[in-house]
């Protein structure tokens, strides 16, 4: 007979789940573009230079979370045929875009369909976009050049400016999107944006190392950066920093466990969210996975039960009143299977190998609850 025994490994507060994931599929690079669209994530661009010429990278590749493997998709046709980087990127619900750039050709921007694996050629971008990060909200994505907002109405394919920001924007901004709410990190600035009214407030300034060239992205209602340099290119670090804007308010989580690193990139499936490659120097292929997991004082309050502990050959899942979906994955997150239910349901375990695995449960506000499992 087997244990089911299961392993709590997150503390209060302070601590963070990163789980590294399949490498990517081509080669290290820097300054390159990462978006999710849907339920797939995309890596692509970019460049590395090293010792040596710099070359421009143009290729393009598909992450699915469900398999933990990379496809490679048709390459992006703009730079003059050759790609680019440091380029402006918007993911959506169902198509990307990406333009500008280290190396553009008359300010092109282009839209990635993933359905027909295509890219087409849509409104120019207004002024020559190199190094900005920008954000999405309800298929419209928006950007800043020094003070001036622009927007971009993928429905429309049209460009308009909004009110000017109470700030301008350094290059390696950082960006990330909370509760249809962009916020965009520059040096030691954060500032707010409500696309409703139009409207900038300024929150708590950051009070992290990383001045430019960190990974950012949110996740269940906070917002992260992670790495970045300090001033010089030189001086990388491994910080991961949490905004909260219920509270506005920073707190500083565990360490990235990679290598610290500048100009990487970043993608979010839903609430799965995904950093990699990057350089210091060195340029990296690698992928990790982050999870801000719920710990069990939050599990309580949301009336999660998850055991018996210790069990065998089965898993218990009960919440109460309310429907939820819990899925299983192997540690390295590849998808073994999903069940939902409201209430109660049961996991059969009986045909797993001994190992750890991830359990990962979904309430209907969105809220998720993971925990690692080990099966004996």
């Amino acid at each position: 007979m087997r244990l089911l025994i299961l392993v709590i490994l997150l503390s209060f507060n302070v601590q963070a789940e990163w789980t590294q994931r399949a490498d990517f599929g081509a080669e290290g690079r820097h300054r390159a573009v990462g978006i999710g669209i849907g339920n797939k994530g995309y890596f692509g661009l970019g460049h590395y230079n090293g010792a040596g010429p710099n070359i421009i990278k143009h290729d393009w590749w598909e992450y699915d979370p469900s398999t933990n493997a990379w496809t490679q998709k048709s390459d992006y046709p703009g730079g003059f045929g050759v790609g680019s980087y440091a380029c402006l990127s918007f993911g959506m619900a169902t198509y990307g875009f990406v333009g500008g750039g280290q190396y553009s050709n008359g300010n092109e921007f282009y839209k990635y369909t993933p359905a027909t694996n295509s890219w087409t050629q849509v409104g120019n971008i207004p002024t020559s976009a190199m190094n900005l990060q920008g954000f999405a909200i309800d298929n419209i994505g928006y950007y800043l050049s020094g003070s001036t907002v622009y927007a971009y109405d993928a429905d429309t394919d049209t460009w308009s400016t909004k009110n000017n920001a109470p700030f301008s924007v350094g290059i390696w901004n950082s960006a990330f999107v909370i509760d249809n709410k962009g916020y965009i990190k520059s040096s030691g600035s954060l500032w707010e944006y409500k696309p409703s009214i139009d409207q900038w407030i300024q929150r708590a300034p950051f009070p992290g190392l990383a001045t430019a060239g960190s990974m950012s992205f949110a996740q269940r209602n906070k917002g992260y950066i992670v790495t970045g340099y300090s001033g010089a290119l030189s001086e990388v670090n491994s910080e991961v920093w949490e905004f909260d804007p219920s509270n506005n308010s920073w707190l500083l989580l565990d360490e990235f466990p990679g290598t610290s690193r500048r100009f990487g990139a970043s993608f979010e499936i839903g609430d799965r969210c995904y950093v990699g490659i990057g350089t210091n120097g060195t340029n990296f292929n690698d992928l990790w996975e982050f999870d801000r997991s719920l710990d069990v004082d939050q599990l309580d309050q949301l009336n999660v039960r998850i055991g018996p502990n210790p069990a065998s050959e089965f898993l218990a899942i009960e919440v109460q009143n309310e429907h939820f979906k819990a899925e299983l994955y192997t540690i390295s997150g590849q998808y073994i299977t999903s069940s939902s239910a409201s209430g109660s349901l049961t996991m059969d375990l009986s045909p797993l190998e001994s190992g750890q695995y991830l359990v990962r449960i979904t309430l209907q506000d969105g809220s998720v609850a993971s925990k690692k499992i080990v099966v004996l």
